[in-house]
């Protein structure tokens, strides 16, 4: 059983608010990973500049379980979650000549959200490729040539379960989501701390609404969701008004803490 270390925070009561634009004050802001088959997300939160936080998401429910914190660096575009929510592979370093422990400067590492212990673990170096993409469960696909992943993960962290395939190329920015006759579009949907500029149309060209974000998606329930500075909020829109939002989650005040991710995060299980 999966029993939960990290702090839970519910939703709180509903409050709608207009206008997003103080939350871009946020000394921090925040990218989320949406599994594509649970109600599950994960969201990687930077700031102060070198830390980064994990998070999961449940997305049905709108509770939030607060996980590891991580100095280094880690890079939002090269991380994914399984369709299943379970695991999370994701790109990251600490540079100034960090080698101990064969690590390198920097690696590719399959972990437990919302804690980045590494069940699995590829040494890479440089920034160069790394991180990769689950196509099924248990099946991932690495963002550079196999010979750098064949055999040379680290003894401590074994793959276990995980089937690695032949590298993919990596497909172009996606800068445009669908849902049933909504459409999601922005100039780019690459993680950023730079504000971007979302535009919500219909398929039969009804009025548009335009909104700021740092990330915005469908989630799986089809909700407008979306991150500003700290803040994780959900779309309310009635046909003919424009879009209100409702503060889901507010971690903008959240400092680095010590956190060891409990045993069942540490080790893979018979049961992977």
């Amino acid at each position: 059983m999966r029993h939960r270390a990290g702090g839970c925070c519910a939703m709180k009561k509903a409050v709608l608010v207009d206008d997003l634009a103080p939350y871009f004050n946020d000394p921090c802001w925040m990218w989320v990973l949406l599994a594509r088959e649970a109600s599950t997300a994960v969201i990687l939160r930077r700031g102060p500049t070198q830390w980064w936080h994990v998070v999961e998401w449940d997305t049905r429910r709108d509770s939030f379980v607060k996980g590891q914190w991580f100095r280094g660096r880690l890079y939002p575009g090269k991380c994914d979650v399984s369709p299943d929510g379970k695991l999370l592979v994701y790109f990251g370093g600490k540079f100034r000549a960090y080698k101990s422990g064969g690590y390198g400067d920097t690696w590719t590492a399959v972990s437990r959200p919302p804690y980045l212990t590494a069940l699995a673990l590829w040494p890479v170096g440089g920034t160069y490729g790394g991180g990769g993409v689950f196509l099924d469960n248990r099946t991932v696909t690495f963002r550079c040539s196999a010979p750098l992943y064949e055999g040379r993960h680290h003894p401590d962290h074994p793959p276990g379960p995980l089937r690695i395939v032949e590298p993919w190329k990596a497909a172009e920015p996606v800068s445009r989501r669908t849902h049933g006759d909504m459409i999601l579009e922005c100039e780019t949907m690459q993680p950023s701390r730079r504000k971007r500029m979302f535009t919500l149309n219909r398929a039969d060209g009804s009025p548009s609404d335009q909104f700021e974000a740092h990330w915005a998606d469908f989630d799986q329930l089809g909700r407008i969701v979306a991150t500003v500075g700290g803040r994780v909020l959900a779309a309310s829109r009635k046909f003919g008004e424009p879009l209100r939002w409702q503060v889901l989650a507010d971690f903008h005040e959240e400092r680095p803490q010590r956190m060891e991710a409990p045993e069942w995060a540490q080790r893979w299980m018979l049961s992977d």
